[in-house]
């Protein structure tokens, strides 16, 4: 499956099953509409509730970080790309179609990937593929038979690890406040180190 299948099935507005560097997600192409709510229909996911938005190469990265303060662009930097989603404003709305009903904020994952993903030059809307509250798929065959079933496109990379990103809230670094981490993710003593190197507290709720 190359690159370009897979952007044009996006962009055409199916939703796909794809690899992070964590399990696999469904993923949307954020500026197909049409995408995004077949993704929300096929996940059973209220549109009200968040989705993150996945971006697989740097130049997208840079482009969401850049209308950021310089504290929370460098918090965030610190942690992608790799396994986590970071809870950053979204000033200009770009990132609105995976905000649910909390338009204003993002939560922005960077995965290490390699090709198809990395070559395909969208933003994507993402959440896990697997029904709500179920088991994080580590492999395709862990993906629901009905999910599966609904998808435009497949990218197989083989067995992921299987433990979800962590999810940390950094919207509140530009005030001074510490960056608040909601899910652990694989490695959370990972995650504190790399924020404390750009002088970012992280807590962690009990």
């Amino acid at each position: 499956m190359t690159a370009a299948e897979v952007r044009a099935a996006l962009v055409a507005g199916g939703v796909g099953l794809v690899p992070t560097d964590t399990v696999y997600g469904l993923a949307a192409a954020l500026d197909s509409p049409e995408g995004v709510a077949a993704l929300y229909a096929l996940k059973g996911r209220p549109r009200s509730q968040p989705c993150q938005v996945l971006l697989c190469d740097m130049g997208l990265v840079y482009e969401a970080l850049a209308p950021l303060d310089a504290v929370t662009a460098a918090a965030a930097r610190a942690l992608l790309p790799g396994p986590a989603t970071c809870l950053v404003p979204d000033p200009s709305g770009r990132y609105a179609a995976a905000s649910g009903d909390a338009p204003g904020a993002v939560g922005v994952r960077a995965p290490v990937v390699g090709a198809p993903m990395s070559e395909l030059g969208i933003p994507l809307v993402a959440t896990s593929a697997n029904h709500p509250g179920g088991t994080d798929p580590s492999e395709l065959a862990d993906v629901p038979d009905d999910v599966r079933a609904g998808v435009a496109v497949e990218v197989d990379a083989g067995r992921l690890p299987g433990t979800a990103s962590a999810v940390v809230d950094l919207r509140g670094v530009a005030a001074g406040e510490a960056a608040v981490l909601i899910r652990p993710g694989p490695d959370p003593a990972a995650v504190e180190a790399a924020l404390g190197a750009v002088g970012v507290t992280l807590v962690r709720p009990r």
